[in-house]
């Protein structure tokens, strides 16, 4: 398919906006930057494109667009990101009185593409973040060190616009999951549940008892837990006995029958299953790398 573009252009004469050619060397190894800007966008500006080999990241600092994009309509409010995959159908405008003003990235390479799938698999590539707080959001602050360095490009651009990119895609992760938070936001009882899993996990601890101790009910519990510790109780729990289990194979000669009654797990096909699910490897296969590289 044949890339195709419409387009009008009523951005502020003081819009910004840097169209990179990138080495050959930065799109083999890095995330390089193709096009970059800061955009206070009028009516009746918009883009109608496919085709393009890009992903698109827009961070909405005021005003209002729409994207319609995979046949859905979202309305882009101050706060907003949106991510795209450019080879897919999009048309986005401003619809606000007021200048849709933005930071954008037209970017590749690196692990864009799997950045891209995990930001947007529930099928939504708009995700908001703390409005009250824009323009000290690490989003946009990433964004001006961009801009500030393909104004002033040497011979270390294309290697720190790589590192700054993938600080922008694990920020706007961070930021999609809420897990922009500080350690002291914790709930107490989030580590009390996190240390009881750490100790116990060998002889398993089940939802039940977690509900049970503290008197709340289990999805809560899987709530708070996901957001704060990343992964649900249960799946921690399960890396903790794997994680273990390979410290076991690695540094004990126990038979790897004992190294799955010792993580609590009697089934002998059920742990070789689930270690495989885990780790890519059988416990046997894991023994065997193991000892070649010591």
């Amino acid at each position: 398919m044949e890339y195709w573009e419409n387009a009008n252009h009523s951005w502020s004469p003081d819009s910004t906006r840097f169209i990179s050619t990138p080495t050959q060397k930065s799109r083999d190894l890095f995330y390089y930057s193709q096009e970059i800007g800061h955009f206070k966008a009028n009516q009746p500006y918009f883009t109608e494109r496919a085709n393009l080999p890009s992903y698109l990241m827009k961070f909405t600092l005021s005003g209002k667009g729409q994207l319609i994009y995979e046949e859905k309509r979202h309305v882009i409010t101050a706060g907003d990101v949106f991510f795209i995959d450019c080879q897919n159908y999009q048309h986005y405008k401003t619809v606000s009185a007021e200048p849709w003003e933005m930071d954008w990235i037209h970017f590749n390479g690196g692990q864009a593409e799997a950045f891209y799938q995990e930001i947007n698999k529930n099928g939504n590539p708009v995700f908001h973040t703390d409005s009250e707080k824009i323009y000290t959001n690490q989003i946009h602050l990433i964004m001006n060190k961009l801009l500030q360095l393909q104004g002033l490009p040497n011979a270390k651009t294309e290697f720190q616009t790589s590192l700054l990119i993938h600080e922008l895609l694990n920020e706007l992760l961070l930021q999609k999951y809420q897990m922009d938070f500080q350690d002291s936001e914790i709930p107490d009882y989030i580590l009390v549940v996190k240390a009881i899993l750490d100790d116990e996990f060998r002889k398993g601890v089940t939802l039940e008892a977690l509900t049970s101790q503290f008197h709340l009910n289990k999805y809560q519990i899987v709530k708070d837990f996901s957001k704060y510790m990343g992964i649900p109780p249960i799946e921690y729990q399960i890396n903790q006995k794997i994680s273990f289990a390979k410290d076991l194979l690695r540094y004990t000669k126990m038979s790897i029958k004992e190294v799955a009654l010792e993580i609590g797990i009697e089934n002998f096909a059920y742990f070789s299953r689930l270690f495989k699910k885990k780790t890519g490897l059988t416990p046997s296969e894991y023994r065997k790398i193991d000892a070649v590289h010591h």
